[in-house]
């Protein structure tokens, strides 16, 4: 169902990135920050949803190591500590988010794509590839954050 979620985002991300409310950042389940990272020549599929109360991480990919290639698979899910949904809120502006324009695509090029999404009251805004423009340079600190929990979550595989 998060996939699902996830890719029907990315087809309307560009929808999506132009739209922009005020809302209010709270620390209740109703906002949840996403990452997901797929495409080239490994089939790749990771997906990180964070809310105030857990980290759901997850990859898929092929292993280009075995005949026939074999899909390899990884899931967990944490408890989001006090500190960390703290700063992310604290790192986090809303109108600058939704200014972040999409980048080329780079699974056309056997790359892998990134959308970043945030959700709230059922809302979503996202952008895709966007680490080029300069909004996403001005929240370089909360997409280190977000890419800093991938980079934890993931390293059991």
């Amino acid at each position: 169902m998060k996939t699902k979620i996830i890719m029907i985002c990315a087809i309307a991300m560009t929808a999506f990135a132009s739209c922009h409310k005020d809302i209010e950042i709270t620390d209740d389940d109703s906002l949840i920050f996403s990452f997901h990272r797929g495409g080239g020549w490994i089939g790749l599929d990771e997906n990180l949803e964070i809310n105030a109360r857990v980290t759901h991480y997850s990859i898929s990919y092929y292993d280009l190591q075995t005949m026939p290639r074999e899909r390899i698979s990884y899931q967990t899910t944490v408890k989001t500590s006090d500190e960390q949904w703290a700063y992310l809120i604290k790192a986090f502006d809303l109108e600058t988010f939704t200014r972040i324009q999409n980048g080329s695509c780079r699974a056309c090029l056997d790359g892998a794509d990134e959308v970043f999404s945030v959700t709230q009251n059922g809302e979503t805004y996202s952008f895709s590839n966007g680490d080029g423009d300069e909004q996403y340079r001005q929240m370089r600190d909360f997409f280190d954050a977000i890419l800093e929990q991938v980079s934890i979550l993931g390293k059991y595989h």
